[in-house]
């Protein structure tokens, strides 16, 4: 899972590390719960911004017990996906929810980390079609000037030997856009990259450290290796991941785009 953290641009060196940013997680971060048969999953999200976010979960049984289950990381994407048909597998006291599933109308296959169950409740599961953002947290990727063959290969037929998770997936295709992040907390700069890659458009987020070959470009070709994570949209969600006004913009700026020529 450290990888993963270094895709929103957190370096996790050692346990003590780790424990260190689910403690800060479990103290700053927002407060989400879910009622489960027996007992309460416990979620706290904290938000650094740009998207960039860490999740811990906890589960309390019925009999007041508590057991830590998951601290990870987390990006809410800017795009949507309908997911049709789809299966929800749980391990409250792991933490673990994952969604199974198929890009509505197409034979695209997507197995993912769901983020935010505890922030979306039940309600939204009894939903025929999930309505998704999906993003891949990179730990290797490569631009390419030249064409490359657009692909979206799970762990199984890849055969990466990285971690052997469902939910890992070896990806490539063509870059439609890109925007360079930084991490206000950790200081790392990171790019988001909107890629198509056939019947599947995705986003990847990377360490710039973790990207080989070409500078990112519209048109340029990539190919990397992604934990495969994403949010549930729903009302509540959308309000969860409002950030507040970007004070780093001047009043005046958002004048200037409303006005039209003479």
């Amino acid at each position: 899972m450290e990888i993963a953290f270094d895709a929103i641009g957190f370096e996790i060196p050692n346990e003590n590390a780790f424990h260190d940013l689910a403690e800060a997680v479990g103290k700053r971060g927002e407060v989400s719960i879910l009622p489960r048969k027996d007992g309460v999953l416990h979620g706290r999200c904290l938000k650094f911004g740009a998207g960039l976010e860490v999740w811990t979960l906890f589960y309390e049984s019925g009999k007041g017990e508590v057991v830590y289950a998951d601290c990870r990381p987390a990006f809410r994407a800017r795009h949507s996906h309908k997911i049709s048909p789809w299966i929800l597998t749980e391990s409250d006291k792991e933490g673990k929810s994952i969604v199974h599933g198929f890009v509505e109308d197409t034979n695209t296959e997507v197995l993912f980390q769901l983020q935010n169950l505890t922030e979306v409740g039940t309600l939204v599961l009894e939903q025929t079609t999930l309505n998704v953002g999906l993003c891949g947290l990179a730990y290797r990727g490569e631009i390419f000037d030249t064409n490359v063959e657009s692909g979206w290969k799970s762990y199984d037929e890849a055969a990466v030997n990285i971690i052997e998770e469902d939910n890992f997936w070896s990806v490539a295709g063509r870059i439609l856009a890109f925007d360079a992040l930084r991490n206000p907390q950790s200081g790392n700069d990171l790019y988001w990259i909107y890629v198509e890659m056939g019947s599947l458009k995705l986003e990847i987020l990377v360490n710039q450290r973790a990207l080989r070959g070409k500078t990112p470009r519209i048109g340029a070709f990539i190919e990397a290796d992604v934990w495969l994570q994403g949010h549930i949209l729903s009302e509540t969600a959308k309000r969860n991941g409002y950030e507040g006004v970007d004070w780093s913009m001047h009043p005046a700026d958002f004048w200037k785009a409303l006005r039209k020529p003479n």
